[in-house]
């Protein structure tokens, strides 16, 4: 199985091998991560055969449409006018007589660029087939883990001539999750809107295409003005609409704010920038701290702190019952506003 880690590497390099003209004769993309397939696939695409002579020599094909010994045949011919012939075999986990295949990796045409793109799939090691396809442009990209997208996001950015700060990768973590195609989109909008060179979490908080009235960020915004109707209307709204996994994002975010306010107790008469530097937050955002630490005192965020790590138990298994994610949400967001 390939280690996670190995999806940022073996995309950057074959995504600099394309860059450079350094083609392949075959390309195998597979494993459950998608969005690095889909994009080397449609570099690819753009890369191998000049526009004006893809009508010739590029063959975009589907696996539920053809098989093997058509695919072998169609990657046998040569070029016209060009250097190379480009063919692009999509969802390729659906390939008829993909055995078939076989025979052509023994020997493939230099001229022919062959891409087998699957989706979602594996091929068996065992077989003679990914043993021969392991010999050329062979990667399986593995879902990056929400750590790993801190080395990945940078590298993005630095793709679009721009930077991010890490403070803005964990806000797009945090909304978002691991989710690579999301993360993109919503950084593609914010690249489009936001001159700056550098994208950090104001810039996040203010152009990631999310409903702003029901996200965590508003969630302890009104936890931290202890307005109880808006608090509970946005907590509900989060459960009606809350995905797998969501709650185990949104903890930590609650935890790190309180744990912050309660910071702020102890920071005495200092200025913004410095409340802001030791609490690791943009200036932006002190307001917000300062008007949490006015409406929780010190016991009122200990006790805070401990309904947040009761619900991680609870959300691990221990004393749930039937509560779905959005329920414990709301029992929470109940509990810290009666603190």
């Amino acid at each position: 199985m390939a280690k996670k880690a190995a999806t940022i590497e073996s995309f950057v390099r074959i995504d600099e091998e394309i860059s450079s003209g350094n083609f392949s004769p075959v390309y195998f993309f597979l494993g459950d991560e998608t969005y690095f397939t889909d994009y080397l696939t449609t570099k690819i695409e753009k890369s191998v055969v000049p526009e004006e002579a893809r009508s010739f020599n590029q063959t975009i094909l589907y696996g539920k449409e053809t098989n093997g010994n058509d695919l072998v045949s169609i990657a046998k011919r040569y070029p016209m006018m060009s250097d190379y012939q480009l063919v692009v075999v999509k969802d390729a986990q659906d390939l008829k007589d993909a055995d078939a295949l076989v025979s052509y990796l023994e020997n493939p045409l230099q001229s022919t660029v062959l891409v087998m793109a699957y989706r979602k799939s594996k091929l068996d090691k065992r077989s003679k087939l990914a043993k021969l396809a392991s010999k050329y442009t062979f990667a399986e990209f593995i879902p990056l883990r929400d750590y790993q997208m801190k080395d990945w996001l940078p590298v993005f950015a630095e793709k679009h001539g721009r930077r991010i700060d890490s403070d803005g990768i964990q806000r797009l973590i945090d909304l978002i999750g691991a989710n690579l195609s999301k993360i993109h989109n919503e950084l593609d909008k914010i690249f489009a809107t936001v001159k700056d060179e550098f994208i950090r979490d104001i810039h996040i908080e203010e152009h990631v295409g999310f409903n702003r009235e029901y996200n965590v960020f508003e969630l302890q915004k009104a936890l931290g003005d202890r307005n109880f109707n808006k608090a509970v209307q946005i907590a509900h709204q989060m459960s009606a609409t809350m995905e797998k996994g969501e709650m185990m994002r949104t903890l930590p975010v609650l935890h790190k704010y309180f744990s912050n306010v309660l910071l702020t107790h102890g920071l005495g008469n200092i200025s913004d920038s410095e409340i802001a530097s030791k609490l690791g937050v943009n200036p932006y955002f002190v307001r917000d701290y300062l008007t949490a630490k006015r409406n929780y005192s010190v016991l009122n965020l200990e006790g805070v702190l401990n309904k947040l790590k009761y619900l991680d138990l609870r959300l691990k298994g221990v004393n749930r019952g039937a509560a779905t994610d959005g329920d414990l949400l709301i029992e929470t967001v109940v509990g810290i506003l009666k603190s």
